[in-house]
């Protein structure tokens, strides 16, 4: 069985790398990442969200320390149906959610906290599953080995029909295998960045993963 879960896995995967190549060729990638760092940078709605961004990612201390993180992190991601009360039992768990993001046991993670989040409904609670909340906050604190995830990226790239914890995973690798693969690519997206003035006081907080996240959301979103 497992031979063929992960021979299944390596197949959607390298569908999700020949969509990334399909749209991001040599030839387009400068305009095609000017457009999307444009609407980035260049946005007073992105502008409070691109600083809380480079406060946070890899902010273990701030993490750990500030008693609200999940309350401005649920505003600052726009993140719909979360209760307070959810919210408050992940503040008093967060030794251990980072601790499972930094040994890499994100499956643990998931279904222990994300998969079945139990969210106030009404006069009672439902089961919800809040897959990009945990994609999101594992990219806060494992930014170089996966994407903050979201839907329009993942129907995107062609995983439309996927679990989205699924598709969390294999964007994330696929995202890492093509950067490697196509490091001439990745560095024309750099330079855009950098030639940006406002991406460069950022630029350091952009790994990889980041940088394809915000080409794919402006794709799947804006274009």
């Amino acid at each position: 069985m497992e031979k063929e879960v992960l021979q299944y896995l390596d197949t959607l995967k390298s569908k999700v790398k020949n969509e990334i190549s399909n749209l991001l060729t040599d030839k387009d990638i400068a305009e095609i990442s000017r457009e999307a760092f444009l609407d980035y940078f260049d946005s007073k709605k992105s502008s409070p969200f691109y600083i809380y961004y480079s406060d946070t990612v890899s902010n273990k201390k701030l993490f750990l320390s500030d008693p609200d993180f999940f309350g401005k992190f649920k505003q600052q991601y726009s993140l719909q149906g979360v209760d307070r009360g959810y919210l408050t039992r992940l503040e008093g768990d967060k030794a251990e959610i980072l601790r499972l993001i930094e040994t890499d046991e994100i499956s643990t993670l998931y279904f222990k906290f994300f998969a079945e989040a139990k969210i106030k409904h009404g006069e009672g609670n439902k089961q919800k599953s809040l897959g990009s909340f945990f994609a999101k906050l594992v990219h806060t604190f494992a930014p170089d080995k996966y994407c903050a995830l979201d839907n329009p990226i993942k129907q995107c790239l062609g995983l439309e029909k996927e679990s989205f914890f699924i598709s969390f995973i294999v964007i994330s690798e696929a995202y890492k295998e093509w950067s490697v693969e196509n490091s001439a690519i990745m560095g024309k997206i750099k330079l855009g960045l950098e030639s940006y003035t406002k991406g460069k006081s950022f630029n350091s907080n952009m790994t990889d993963l980041k940088l394809l996240d915000l080409v794919f959301w402006y794709q799947a979103n804006v274009k």
